[in-house]
């Protein structure tokens, strides 16, 4: 047996960002979404005239009737957990490169004032995951400083 040396390739790594700083506009209805969030610590739901469906995030047009929505409700800061998920492998995130603690809870959350038609997909702050459970009572925590984007909502809490 002959033993050859392998020269192997040297890699240089090199740890970045890869993000445009760009903004985009949102429209008339996510934009006074998004402004209520950042300015009022409001979540504002709009409804169907037609079927009186929530939409969260809201959009122009209802999803099932295909008419205006132009109706606005504020929905919340409490709710109730409709389901949630626990993740125990964290994938970057693309905006910062950082990855979150694992495991971590995920949740829809039913908002109080909404018929079971809007749920609101976000973290769950949860110490304890063996207590996390369908039909847990949860609270909206807003972040310090807000910009007007879904970060404004840092996670939901467990209401005692």
């Amino acid at each position: 047996m002959s033993s050859k040396k392998e020269s192997g390739q040297e890699l240089i790594v090199s740890r970045q960002v890869l993000s445009i700083p760009q903004r985009f506009s949102t429209g008339p209805v996510m934009g006074r979404f998004l402004r209520e969030l950042r300015d009022n610590q409001r979540i504002m739901a709009n409804k169907c005239p037609q079927c009186g469906r929530h939409q969260l995030p809201p959009r122009e047009v209802c999803a099932l009737c295909h008419v205006e929505a132009t109706e606005w409700e504020e929905l919340g800061p409490e709710g109730t957990i409709r389901d949630f998920d626990i993740v125990y492998y964290s994938s970057p995130d693309p905006l910062t490169g950082e990855t979150r603690e694992t495991p971590y809870v995920l949740c829809w959350a039913e908002l109080d004032r909404t018929q079971g038609d809007a749920p609101l997909w976000h973290l769950l702050d949860a110490p304890d995951l063996s207590k996390v459970r369908r039909g847990l009572r949860v609270r909206v925590v807003f972040a310090e400083e807000r910009n007007g984007t879904m970060a404004d909502i840092k996670h939901f809490e467990i209401i005692k």
